[in-house]
């Protein structure tokens, strides 16, 4: 099969710090080449990736710090956007499956709904953009968790398909440090102050990393500058992959302190590879990443958590690795997302069959 992978224009791939859905093509890009099947990126045009890449912009445009600067970002995305679409039409006669990650990009694929295709939604569903799915509900949904098929029932959901990366880029640590870690976005929907609280209350060092972009840079001035000045506190700001690798396998917990209906936590899948458990609130599609009390604790709120600190230090780190990775691997994705190619695929023939029987 030859499918097009359609990225956002806002991150290269692989990602060089940040970037969970660039990680998630990537790993998918390598599945499909394994299994025998020809991706063709269409993307940012610094990828570095083993396929074929169609350039949507010659460099990944990211998001600006300085929220001045929005207007003529979202005037280039618009560009990319036109681009993205007559790219996507001239590959039309040589592809068999168009599959879209372009959810944060708003790329509308509503021009492309006669032709075989599928949509991960690899970000929530929230209000303001509720007016606009309804208006594509017709298209070819995938989630990536159950949960977020809650969210946004009216959706033609063909299916479900968890995410996965390659497990063997990530040690077993058996006897990790003494330190927990935070890991992702600075802002409000992450809410890493909550797992700085939860640190200092409980007396044990906490490692902090991530991005900070125009969305969450107030939040960072007010809520986590101050508690930075902890000694119990180290920020490491935005790690590279060996690095955050280090960060997360040593950590004897991964804190995810979510505040959003989280479709899914890439980061607890990375922890829980290096046998790392999970204390997580519990929103979204955390029990579905989580077997409470076994690879992690769910809890209500982090003040809870913080009484169950403990039992995510007791727990066994050879069975969190061995059943992440047995559950949430990259060739696992990728069987799943051929699933769904066929499935479109399919379903395009018999509406063809059924069009030209009407006429």
């Amino acid at each position: 099969m030859k499918v097009a992978l359609i990225a956002s224009p806002y991150v290269a791939i692989p990602p060089k710090s940040y970037g969970g859905t660039e990680l998630v093509i990537l790993n998918l890009i390598n599945g499909l080449k394994e299994q025998g099947h020809e991706p063709i990126l269409l993307g940012p045009g610094d990828s570095t990736v083993d396929c074929r890449v169609v350039p949507i912009t010659d460099k990944a445009v990211f998001f600006p710090k300085d929220p001045e600067d929005l207007k003529e970002f979202h005037a280039r995305v618009n560009e990319i956007k036109i681009t993205t679409k007559a790219l996507l039409k001239d590959l039309l006669p040589e592809i068999d499956v168009i599959h879209s990650h372009s959810h944060p990009f708003g790329f509308d694929m509503r021009p492309f709904a006669g032709f075989p295709h599928v949509i991960t939604m690899h970000g929530p569903v929230v209000f303001k953009e509720l007016s606009y799915y309804l208006k594509r509900k017709h298209l070819n949904y995938v989630s990536i968790s159950k949960n977020q098929q809650e969210a946004a029932p009216d959706l033609n959901f063909i299916g479900n398909v968890y995410n996965g990366e390659d497990p063997e880029r990530f040690p077993v640590v058996s006897v990790p440090k003494n330190y927990v870690c935070f890991l992702g976005r600075f802002d409000s929907e992450k809410n890493p102050h909550l797992a700085i609280q939860l640190a200092i209350n409980a007396g044990v060092p906490i490692k902090v990393a991530g991005k900070i972009d125009f969305l969450g840079k107030d939040y960072f001035q007010k809520e986590i500058k101050p508690l930075l000045r902890h000694p119990l506190v180290e920020y490491l700001g935005e790690l590279e992959f060996k690095e955050k690798v280090k960060l997360i396998s040593n950590a004897m917990c991964n804190l995810h302190p979510t505040g959003f209906r989280e479709p899914f936590g890439l980061t607890i899948l990375e922890a829980a590879y290096c046998g790392t458990p999970t204390l997580a609130i519990e929103r979204g599609s955390m029990p579905e990443l989580i077997q409470d009390g076994f690879t992690g604790k769910l809890v209500e709120d982090f003040v809870e958590g913080t009484h169950q600190l403990k039992q995510c230090a007791e727990m066994d780190r050879e069975y969190i690795a061995r059943r992440s990775r047995r559950l949430f691997n990259y060739k696992k994705m990728t069987k799943g997302y051929v699933r769904m190619y066929k499935k479109a695929i399919k379903s395009n023939a018999k509406e063809a069959i059924a069009t030209n029987n009407n006429h």
